[in-house]
């Protein structure tokens, strides 16, 4: 896994080439882009309820199908009115098929950086195609991995093993290489708007 730097970063270079307001998106929908671009690694938490962080990590919520579902329940919930609709710039689909196609985009870009990750804990990278097959899919990693403890843990000492000088230089690498991708994002949706005006 990356660090949340890196899927922080990717989550919210998505909301900005997409989003109706490019570079001026609203801070709520940038913090929500922000969040369900993290939120596959909540699958932590059952795992450290029972002392075992890693138990359900990499797996259900790291896939394909997990993501869909995530962006069907953006669009019901647009549909119901609990939620306004994402908006996006022209080109893309509105309403509630546009909010789920971008909650959906920005799920599945955690698992996708996961792919690229150092992580060598077995099994290797993410069930990503979960239900139907039960196959782990990695690819060359490009991410350094994350220090962390790498069995049964409390959810204290596990939190505390993150804490390392490796992890450092592994969030820096993180900022290198994805915030320059936010920056060119952002420089291209204010050249797109000053060039309508």
């Amino acid at each position: 896994m990356p660090l949340p730097v890196a899927h922080s970063l990717l989550g919210a270079t998505i909301c900005v080439a997409a989003d109706r307001d490019g570079a001026g998106v609203s801070p709520g929908r940038l913090a929500t882009a922000v969040v369900l671009a993290n939120a596959a690694d909540l699958d932590y938490l059952p795992g450290m309820l029972i002392g075992d962080p890693h138990r359900f990590h990499r797996m259900a919520s790291h896939s394909l199908t997990f993501a869909v579902l995530v962006g069907i329940a953006a669009a019901v919930a647009v549909r119901s009115g609990v939620v306004r609709d994402w908006p996006l710039r022209p080109g893309l689909p509105r309403g509630a098929l546009g909010t789920g196609l971008i909650a959906t985009a920005v799920w599945m870009s955690h698992p996708v950086l996961d792919l690229f990750n150092g992580d060598y804990s077995e099994p290797t990278g993410v069930l990503l195609f979960w239900p139907f097959l039960e196959v782990w899919v990695a690819s060359t990693p490009f991410f350094m991995n994350v220090d962390k403890v790498a069995g049964a843990a409390t959810p204290w000492a596990f939190a505390w093993s993150l804490v390392t000088w490796h992890n450092v230089k592994t969030a820096a690498l993180e900022f290198a290489v994805l915030g320059p991708v936010l920056a060119a994002t952002v420089w291209w949706r204010r050249r797109g708007r000053s060039e309508r005006a």
